[in-house]
């Protein structure tokens, strides 16, 4: 009888001390999630929700969205006027995920804005950006960016591709493609590297679509992968779309490729038109 006291006198401080440990445990965790609540909002707010963006601008319209893997993502985007007449669009996605991730996307969308007070050349813009990332990258994080900026009188884009997925070019005449290349790298890899300016005509009724990989590389149960040919096909169904519409078109499509199966990636989208 003795003994049988002793086992359950042992095993009621076996039960105290796991139910004690379990609330710790159950405390940490969820100061750790309401930190990353925190944190969440304040990276999306960092990025601009004001649709259509630019009520001086009526010439515009732009759409955009993100929608994280996790609490916190490393994806971003950007818009905002620099005169009466031009305004710069970026969209960027930071290599790997979560806090780390999160970090490099807020100094980064930071970094542009300070930028581009100074310069308004977007070559000069992003090479100054990339030698400012580069810099005591100990951690040898980067990220692949994309920005441009429309100027209203001329009708011209001049952009920047630092190693991210090449924008669609919705043409008004129904012609539909992705941007060349030019085989840069990813922004916070070599400080010296310098990327190339690009020049892009509108004409009235074109868009341009924009995206991270988190689009095409969508994946579902099977591991199938959404993919630039069901994105592409989107693109054509929803070509005469407002820019809103078709972003919503191409979540409604990513959805079902999907079909339930847990996000791995952050997903960005940004479509703008010039109306005509």
């Amino acid at each position: 009888m003795l003994e049988l006291h002793n086992a359950f006198s042992h095993m009621q401080d076996q039960l105290a001390e796991y139910v004690a440990n379990l609330k710790e445990t159950t405390a940490a965790k969820e100061k750790i999630e309401s930190e990353l609540r925190i944190a969440r909002e304040i990276q999306l707010a960092m990025i601009p929700h004001s649709f259509p963006p630019f009520p001086d601008m009526p010439q515009v319209d732009l759409a955009a969205m993100l929608k994280s893997a996790r609490e916190v993502g490393g994806d971003l985007y950007d818009f905002f006027t620099i005169d009466k007449n031009r305004f710069c669009f970026a969209i960027g996605d930071v290599s790997g995920k979560g806090v780390p991730a999160s970090l490099f996307m807020a100094v980064t969308r930071t970094l542009l804005r300070s930028i581009a007070d100074k310069v308004t050349s977007p070559a000069e813009m992003v090479n100054s950006l990339n030698k400012s990332l580069s810099m005591n990258n100990e951690s040898c994080m980067f990220v692949t960016f994309f920005m441009g900026i429309l100027d209203l009188n001329t009708k011209e884009v001049r952009f920047v591709n630092a190693g991210h997925n090449p924008p669609v070019m919705i043409r008004k005449n129904g012609d539909i493609k992705m941007f060349e290349s030019k085989g840069t790298i990813p922004l916070g890899l070599n400080e010296f590297f310098q990327y190339p300016e690009e020049i892009l005509k509108l004409e009235p009724g074109d868009k341009i679509f924009s995206y991270t990989d988190g689009v095409n590389e969508a994946e579902n149960a099977s591991s199938e992968l959404f993919g630039d040919p069901r994105m592409m096909d989107v693109i054509r169904k929803h070509k005469d779309d407002a820019p809103r519409e078709l972003i919503l078109a191409m979540e409604a499509a990513i959805v079902k490729h999907v079909a339930g199966y847990p996000q791995s990636d952050d997903i960005t989208m940004m479509a703008l038109v010039l109306k005509e």
